[in-house]
């Protein structure tokens, strides 16, 4: 079975070359491949101003940015409990050195 015939609007006809350095390439390949295109796709969406697809994030680098997320929100809810009054400051600190050790493993995973 033949393949549906297209549109007339829908034949892509015509060709535009574009000249980049190596360098522009490779990045044009990595900012495409994290939205999950090719470079012709990812090109022609931006010059059109289209929609691109969701941001794709490999899996560590997300579960990175979600406990980054977890500690922003601790921080918060010590910075509430610190402006309400009287405070437990040795809960405060031990919660403190905490976050610190978590954003210092954190660091280190993204670091490796």
């Amino acid at each position: 079975m033949a393949r549906p015939k297209k549109k007339l609007d829908e034949i892509k006809l015509l060709q535009i070359n574009l000249r980049v350095t190596l360098n522009e390439q490779v990045q044009l390949e990595e900012i495409a491949k994290t939205y999950g295109l090719n470079v012709v796709e990812f090109v022609r969406r931006r010059a059109l101003q289209r929609q691109l697809p969701k941001f794709t994030m490999p899996g560590l680098q997300r579960d990175l940015l979600i406990e980054l997320s977890r500690i922003g929100n601790n921080i918060n809810q010590m910075s509430k409990k610190a402006n309400q009054g009287s405070p437990n400051l040795k809960g405060l600190e031990i919660e403190l050195v905490n976050l610190y050790k978590q954003l210092n493993e954190i660091k280190n995973q993204l670091l490796e």
